[in-house]
């Protein structure tokens, strides 16, 4: 894939995982919201937010995760304007730190609560599309000869 079509794909992985953490968030808020995305007893929301699994070291995950994905869209800005090189490579450990939460939280709602939220599957699904995006930026540009760093830049990231 094109490093031009990855630059365009990435923001929406992270503008639709921070939708989701912002949605999450107002089911905690309004608990109505909760019944839009508790279809059965195992994709329920509602067990899911209801469960003392909901924060990490005493911060809401939702909050966590609004935070990570307003983060990761800075980061991608930056690699959008400057280039690869720290900026990317910080765009990939926080997408890589992303990925593991995901994991954690997954296991805490199927091993621990027994459920699975749909919304908090949507926010870990862009998680893992904005790691394997900001890994494919990683490899060599192909086809179109120029380098992914703009020049005027390549001194100033190292």
């Amino acid at each position: 894939m094109r490093s031009e079509t990855l630059h365009a794909i990435l923001p929406l992985a992270i503008i639709a995982g921070l939708a989701f953490s912002l949605f999450a968030a107002a089911e905690t808020v309004d608990p109505a919201l909760r019944g839009i995305c508790s279809v059965s007893p195992f994709l329920s929301c509602s067990r899911v937010d209801q469960s003392n699994y909901t924060t990490t070291l005493g911060i809401p995950d939702y909050a966590i995760g609004i935070a990570g994905f307003v983060v990761l869209f800075a980061l991608d800005v930056q690699v959008y304007r400057l280039g690869r090189g720290r900026w990317l490579d910080a765009l990939t450990a926080f997408s890589a730190l992303g990925f593991v939460l995901s994991g954690y939280w997954g296991y805490l709602e199927l091993g621990k609560i027994g459920a699975l939220c749909i919304i908090c599957f949507g926010a870990y699904l862009s998680n893992v599309a904005t790691l394997a995006f900001a890994l494919l930026l990683r490899r060599p540009s192909s086809g179109s000869g120029r380098s992914a760093r703009p020049a005027a830049t390549a001194a100033d990231d190292s």
